[in-house]
């Protein structure tokens, strides 16, 4: 006699504005889940504001990241998320030469007055 295995229904995690994005939506489903885990005191006050970044590195992709983040934390107080949009290069001789992150990031904004 055969044991039967459960099935479990998948359904597929929507982006708003209803389609994917990223690795079928596992970019907007890893925003969605840290914004859900911050514990501020009371996030209904909290104004955001989004801006985009374009990282380079000779070394990584990672490495750009890191870059556009700490350039962008030099200058900008209260950095909370980031998002990348697309990640690009240059190719030279059949070798990457350097990678390019474009991507989000979002800042609280401080209260006026």
């Amino acid at each position: 006699m055969a044991l039967k295995r459960p099935t479990r229904k998948v359904v597929p995690i929507k982006a708003r504005g209803g389609g994917l994005t990223g690795r079928d939506g596992a970019i907007d489903f890893a925003v969605r889940t840290a914004a859900a885990q911050r514990t501020e005191s009371n996030p209904e006050d909290h104004v955001y504001r989004v801006i985009e970044l374009v990282g380079t590195s000779e070394e990584s992709i990672e490495d750009a990241i890191g870059t556009a983040v700490a350039r962008a934390n030099s200058t900008l107080r209260n950095l909370r998320w980031f998002e990348v949009v697309r990640t690009s290069g240059h190719i030279s001789d059949g070798v990457v030469q350097h990678y390019q992150v474009t991507m989000k990031v979002g800042f609280t904004m401080e209260d006026a007055g």
